[in-house]
């Protein structure tokens, strides 16, 4: 869809609703991206954190933080019946009294607003309520509307869901690893080829274990596009395809951005909401079996790989789950 000038009817920004996943993701993201000058709106001027409109000065700023209090405000009118904790509305929201954009949240906070925000406040129609009602609870946890799920939960949800307006498009597991984590469920997730045929709008999940961060959260911007395998070295021989997607997302700064990174440089925190670009890796299947998060010391960081217990690891991250989920 085309950007929405939130910057002329700033009111507007919280309490709305879209049709689709990208539609939300992008009109979520879209103060942010303005002021990261990954786009631009006639009549609209960025100065540092400032964006001047119309005579009117706005303050925009996006950090990535963990849940806190600042990760929290209270949840709006608009989405009340499809999120009822009154104080556990994930920060990405318009403050009237300070002409400020603010989203101070993590990768599933960010999924989370999305989600919330696609459909309507029907939860029959809501993608945040149908895909929690999707889940097999016999086969996974997932947290209730009105609280943020982590990375994982969302990662090895997706090869579990029930029949509905979601679904598992492609993905890899490991399933003694999920298994570990879900003792009291029974996982049946299985891999699934297709990784060619995401889309615009789909979701990106990672499960990690064992590291400071438990996974990764992400909305495609446009379907993968297929490069080639000689752009890297020392693959894993089961490494067939190789892809680079670009994403909006909310993640931290430093070793964590991605290539082509709207927030490297933006005069904020360098981190929080905005748009980036990864590398993903699938086997003769075209199921997700590795990715490269962003750069590193002037290349670019070592793949890492679903997790295999009969190969040496050399990535920091043991990840459990690589999988893509589409709602229509």
């Amino acid at each position: 869809m085309a950007l929405i000038n939130f910057f002329a009817n700033p009111d507007s920004y919280t309490p709305g609703y879209y049709t689709t996943i990208l539609d939300a993701a992008t009109a979520i993201a879209t103060p942010f991206l303005v002021q990261q000058k990954n786009q631009t709106i006639p009549g609209v001027n960025v100065s540092g954190k400032q964006v001047a409109y119309n005579g009117t000065l706005f303050n925009v700023s996006t950090n990535y933080i963990n849940p806190s209090p600042e990760y929290y405000i209270p949840t709006p009118d608009a989405f009340l019946n499809v999120w009822p904790k009154t104080n556990r509305f994930p920060n990405a929201a318009y403050d009237p009294t300070t002409h400020s954009f603010n989203a101070n949240i993590d990768c599933v906070g960010f999924g989370s607003r999305v989600l919330i925000a696609t459909g309507s406040d029907d939860p029959a129609q809501n993608a945040f309520c149908l895909f929690q009602s999707q889940v097999n609870p016999d086969a996974a946890h997932f947290a209730a509307p009105g609280w943020v799920p982590t990375a994982f939960e969302f990662a090895v949800a997706l090869p579990v869901l029930l029949p509905g307006r979601w679904s598992y498009v492609c993905g890899s597991v490991y399933v003694p690893g999920i298994q570990k984590q879900e003792s009291d469920k029974t996982y049946n997730g299985t891999a699934k080829g297709g990784f060619s045929n995401a889309q615009a709008g789909d979701i990106v999940c990672m499960a990690y274990e064992d590291a400071e961060s438990n996974g990764h959260f992400m909305v495609l911007t446009e379907a993968p596009q297929p490069v080639s395998l000689s752009l890297f070295e020392n693959l894993e021989s089961s490494v067939t395809n190789a892809y680079r997607i670009s994403v909006y997302d909310s993640t931290a700064s430093g070793s964590s951005l991605h290539f082509n990174d709207s927030r490297s440089g933006d005069g904020d925190t360098d981190s929080g909401v905005g748009y980036g670009e990864l590398y993903f890796f699938t086997n003769t299947n075209d199921q997700p079996i590795g990715f490269i998060f962003g750069p590193w010391k002037g290349g670019m960081e070592a793949p890492h790989y679903l997790y295999d217990p009969n190969v040496a690891q050399t990535s920091n991250l043991e990840v459990m789950a690589i999988t893509l989920g589409r709602f229509q």
